[in-house]
């Protein structure tokens, strides 16, 4: 009886082991308009153990991973239009997130202001952007590039005169 006992316990935890989920919805760190909606893909990763769950959002951000077990894990977020985001998550029982990710811009891997093209900054001048007068334009068309007043998240901070390149 005793052996039968300690059988249907150690059944009963391996059982409860696996019964965890994670849940959750990523969003963007920008206000995205309703018809901007994406998918994620979602790596869950175990750390001790390389054991990997994978998942895909659907086009609102949810996603839902079940049967797991409690632990330390990766949390990875892939999309073409994203950085990557990688993120360390402790489950224990259920467990529900909120993922904010933000989109890859290629401006800002550059942090210099030397042309990619040239590989000089002689040349290079900040661009400026939005609403100025005439008069402005003229004193400070040596110091700046002038781009207009549309903005939006992912525009080049330098300008190359010699190249014509904005980066």
């Amino acid at each position: 009886m005793k052996r039968f006992f300690l059988i249907f316990v150690l059944s009963l935890f391996s059982i409860t082991s696996y019964t965890q989920s994670l849940s959750g919805k990523v969003r963007d760190t920008l206000n995205i308009r309703k018809y901007d909606r994406v998918q994620f893909e979602i790596k869950l990763k175990k750390i001790n153990s390389e054991k990997e769950y994978f998942s895909t959002s659907d086009m609102d951000g949810n996603f839902r991973f079940s049967n797991i077990e409690n632990g330390d894990y990766q949390f990875t977020i892939n999309n073409e239009f994203y950085d990557k985001n990688i993120f360390l998550i402790k489950i224990n029982g259920d467990t529900s997130l909120n993922i904010f990710v933000k989109k890859f811009c290629q401006y800002h891997e550059n942090k210099t202001s030397v042309c990619p093209k040239c590989k000089s900054s002689e040349k290079v001048v900040p661009i400026f952007y939005g609403l100025t007068t005439l008069d402005f334009m003229k004193k400070n068309k040596k110091k700046y590039h002038f781009a207009g007043c549309e903005l939006s998240y992912c525009m080049p901070n330098w300008y190359c005169k010699r190249d014509r390149l904005e980066f």
